[in-house]
């Protein structure tokens, strides 16, 4: 997210000038060129170029433009703060209404932000891969091992690694045969790069699975499929909207790929389940040789 980048961006005192300018004029900001700033601001305008460049963009125009889109996509119309879904004075009926009014809109949110294209392009990498490796952080840990367990289900090797663990060693035994699919918010975490930087030397494709900003990640990667952006970095009591999204990114991989060969997929799973269901009762393991 631009206003995270931002945030951990240092700035001179008249770039820093500039900067406050621009987040307190917010979509103001569109029919301004840069001499217009720098007047309003009195500074010069090759600061607004300096600054589009230290936030990573080619120049001045690409940096609005992407600023002025951020803005529309988080200040449309939610109900709920992905943030702070509740608050101290909320009673439990209000809580439970807030959460689900969160899940319901995190997903149409998602729906929105996913393209046709970008579907497909990840779908036909995880097909041809002969090895899906999934890089994430601990709070998302839980999600990638249920998809790793649908994957397996299908025929599909699986392996995870925590981004704080051994996500370099994965990287490094990766090839052109695996995938790498890559989870992380803000797309500039050291740990998060530093693994895809290690995938990206093994020639390994790359999908990113972050928010919508133009990240270092998101650059880096084959093809990105976009999360729900409305929770600030710092700010959220529970990561509640981003694991929702993650999630359903997750199952919506898991039943294209699931799709392309239906019949066979439907009926091996079937056979497992008669399997676990004829060799065990409802609470406890039926033994065979007794």
């Amino acid at each position: 997210m631009i206003l995270n980048k931002i945030e951990k961006t240092h700035f001179s005192e008249s770039e820093a000038t500039i900067m406050r300018y621009i987040l307190r004029s917010g979509e103001k900001i569109a029919d301004m060129t840069t001499k217009d700033i720098a007047e309003a601001t009195f500074t010069s305008a090759p600061l607004c170029i300096r600054i589009a460049k230290k936030l990573g963009y080619e120049g001045w125009n690409d940096f609005k433009k992407a600023f002025l889109k951020e803005l529309e996509y988080m200040y449309s119309t939610r109900d709920v703060d992905a943030s702070i879904p509740f608050v101290v004075s909320d009673d439990t009926s209000t809580i439970a209404n807030n959460m689900f009014k969160l899940h319901e809109d995190t997903v149409k949110d998602t729906k929105a932000l996913l393209t046709h294209d970008d579907l497909a392009k990840a779908v036909s990498l995880l097909r041809k891969a002969e090895v899906i490796d999934i890089y994430t952080k601990s709070t998302y840990l839980y999600l990638a091992q249920g998809f790793m367990q649908k994957m397996r289900t299908i025929g599909k090797q699986v392996n995870i690694a925590n981004i704080n663990g051994d996500a370099l060693m994965l990287a490094a035994m990766g090839n052109p045969s695996h995938v790498a699919i890559v989870v992380s918010y803000s797309g500039e975490t050291p740990l998060v790069l530093n693994a895809a930087y290690m995938a990206q030397s093994q020639q390994t494709p790359i999908i990113a699975i972050t928010s919508i900003s133009q990240s270092t990640l998101s650059k880096m990667a084959d093809v990105s499929l976009r999360m729900s952006s409305r929770e600030m970095l710092n700010t959220p009591i529970g990561e509640f909207a981003t694991g929702e999204s993650v999630a359903c990114l997750y199952d919506i991989l898991y039943a294209v790929i699931f799709s392309f060969d239906y019949d066979h997929n439907l009926e091996y799973k079937l056979a497992i389940a008669k399997v676990i269901d004829d060799n065990y009762s409802e609470y406890e393991p039926i033994n065979n040789e007794g």
